[in-house]
């Protein structure tokens, strides 16, 4: 996290705002990971490839997960999962699924099941996307709560856990169904405004150390969002480091063509010609 120098008290968040933001000591026993790789712990013991590997009950748990866990109706996953199955074969299917699912997980609590509804217990599962998501609605919540003012470490230190977190897409290397898109471009474009939104804020107050460190931290994450680039580009064009600004143009520039065969936008390339 970078420190931020400046005499401003710290901001007093909303009294519903919980900031209790600190990802790393969350303790449920049962630990799921879906942003960039996919991956269960189970009391500090990383779950078996091989178990991975039982394709019905882990599509099941993403679906679960994709869904936001809470009330999911046993027909709407039994159609996500068994698309072509039918009545009785659908209902089977899904019991002894959600079986074979509490099995892997070891944990009775872990999910729960009433009224022909499956909820994901959070006191015992701890799903990464969903403290990824909590964490961009804190920071959302507390710039609207300062719009104008400076940026304290408060607001920094909650968007870097999640940058932190977002170690890729929404079960990005997994064979994703259409019921898992919609989240994995969801959390992928809160964090986009996430940074822009910070990073705008601290470039209209002057504190440009906070603008770079968004941006870069931005492309980091994703090295082929042009937008970050250009502010970037602009953050030391009006620091006059307009070397490091040339740097960031041509690194724009070679990023782009490699990983999507295109050239910067007329917006990028006016930024350069003002520099």
């Amino acid at each position: 996290m970078i420190s931020i120098n400046n005499n401003d008290q710290p901001m007093t968040p909303d009294p519903g705002i919980s900031m209790d933001y600190d990802v790393r000591h969350a303790d449920q026993p049962i630990r799921i990971h879906t942003l960039g790789r996919f991956g269960i712990q189970i009391d500090g013991q990383a779950l078996s490839p091989k178990k991975l590997r039982q394709q019905k009950p882990v599509e099941m748990l993403q679906c679960l997960i994709a869904q936001g866990g809470r009330g999911i109706n046993k027909e709407f996953l039994s159609n996500a999962v068994w698309p072509e199955a039918e009545g009785d074969d659908a209902a089977n299917s899904y019991d002894v699924t959600l079986y074979r699912l509490r099995k892997i997980l070891k944990h009775k609590d872990a999910l729960v099941a009433f009224d022909s509804r499956l909820t994901i217990n959070n006191e015992t599962i701890w799903v990464d996307a969903w403290t990824f998501e909590r964490l961009l609605n804190q920071v959302d919540q507390l710039m609207r709560l300062t719009e104008n003012k400076t940026i304290d470490s408060t607001v920094i230190n909650i968007l870097d856990q999640a940058m932190n977190l977002y170690q890729g897409g929404f079960l990005i290397h997994e064979s994703l169904r259409p019921w898992g898109l919609s989240m994995q471009e969801r959390l992928r474009s809160k964090l986009m405004r996430s940074i822009i939104q910070v990073g705008g804020q601290a470039e209209a107050l002057g504190q440009w150390q906070v603008a770079t460190h968004c941006y870069q931290t931005g492309l980091e994450i994703d090295p082929l969002y042009e937008l970050f680039y250009q502010r970037l580009m602009i953050c030391y064009r009006d620091t006059q480091r307009k070397a490091e600004a040339l740097s960031v143009y041509q690194r724009c520039r070679a990023n782009l063509f490699t990983g999507l065969g295109v050239t910067p936008s007329l917006n990028t390339e006016t930024i350069r010609a003002s520099l």
